[in-house]
């Protein structure tokens, strides 16, 4: 009789209770509470971290978990945003009846997104999204002061020889109301991004969503009030002179074609 001494070497050693596989690839799992820090900073730390570290042929490394449904969400919200700009845009080219001139508030958007990104860098607040819930909020009230500049200019019907005197003249009248709002409301959000509120109590904070808001808003405020009319003023022209060629094609059509008449 032989036994299992006989025919092998027998050593008690280590395994693995499971054999875990990702992507059809060999993976190890590694797990931990944070509880002193956020998605956005672990994310960031294990990142900083991990690039100094270099592993052989075959071995890489993924974050997962927490890590990978925010990145999800991040790539939903930034859909919505792209969703949220084309319906502002299709209610205000509805509202003028035109195609340019709801472009020019539109800017006011493209500048507010700035106005968030320094705020961010400033601040050192990493983009999440609380944040890119703040960029749309931020969107719906960006647009409100260039809705009512364009509203109240397309009111006086300007001519086009006194359209930079109305312009003037509109900018000047709104000016104390605009800025009456946004100092309202970037005060009111200035507790909210200064205190460390999360959601349930150990979700995501509010701050990054406020510091998004403050920057956009303020930054905007006073871009807007000089590049929305400036582009209003530009798109003004070019719809007036496109207006003065289409007459023209038609009064040389007339000419060409009588019978058409």
């Amino acid at each position: 009789m032989y036994t299992l001494d006989n025919l092998a070497s027998i050593e008690i050693q280590p395994r693995f209770d499971t054999i875990k596989h990702y992507n059809r690839q060999t993976s190890l799992s590694i797990g931990a509470n944070l509880e002193n820090f956020t998605t956005e900073e672990a994310q960031t730390k294990i990142k900083q971290v991990m690039e100094n570290v270099h592993f052989p042929n075959g071995y890489d490394y993924s974050l997962r978990g927490g890590f990978e449904r925010q990145d999800e969400d991040q790539s939903v919200m930034a859909t919505n945003m792209l969703l949220a700009v084309a319906m502002i845009y299709i209610v205000m080219a509805a509202l003028f009846e035109s195609l340019l001139l709801p472009t020019a508030i539109i800017t006011s958007i493209l500048f507010s997104i700035t106005g968030v990104f320094w705020a961010l860098f400033i601040t050192g607040t990493p983009m999440s999204v609380m944040a890119m819930i703040g960029i749309l909020i931020l969107m719906g009230i960006v647009v409100n002061n260039g809705i009512v500049l364009v509203d109240q200019i397309n009111q006086m019907t300007p001519d086009l020889d006194k359209l930079s005197d109305t312009i003037r003249e509109v900018c000047i009248t709104r000016l104390r109301p605009v800025l009456m709002t946004v100092g309202t409301t970037v005060l009111g959000l200035v507790p909210l991004a200064m205190g460390e509120t999360q959601i349930g109590g150990g979700g995501p904070p509010y701050s990054p969503m406020a510091i998004a808001i403050i920057g956009g808003l303020s930054f905007s405020t006073v871009t807007s009030l000089y590049l929305v009319p400036l582009c209003y003023q530009a798109f003004y022209r070019m719809r007036h002179r496109a207006a003065i060629r289409l007459g023209e094609s038609n009064r040389l059509a007339q000419k060409l074609l009588p019978w058409t008449v």
